[in-house]
């Protein structure tokens, strides 16, 4: 294998593109991963909750889940796989 076949994506930048996340989408899915629920976000990211349940919504519509434990576990998969 050469070194340019290595792909050295790491998982936030490949979930972005294999979804065509916008830069706050993706900081709030990290968040999500990171941080918890709603509220907390909210707080760590200085917006309003309306505006993470936005991007909840954009991120379930992009992604094909429907709830915030199932980003997470689609987080954790693709970080399996690039670690792995």
């Amino acid at each position: 294998m050469r070194k340019a076949d290595i792909d050295a994506t790491s998982p936030p930048e490949l979930i972005g593109k294999t979804f065509q996340l916008t830069p706050s989408e993706l900081r709030v899915l990290l968040a999500i991963v990171q941080v918890g629920g709603v509220p907390e976000v909210a707080a760590a990211l200085g917006v309003a909750e309306t505006t993470i349940k936005t991007h909840l919504s954009r991120l379930f519509y992009k992604t094909g889940t429907r709830r915030q434990a199932d980003l997470v576990k689609l987080f954790a998969g693709y970080a399996t796989r690039v670690v792995g």
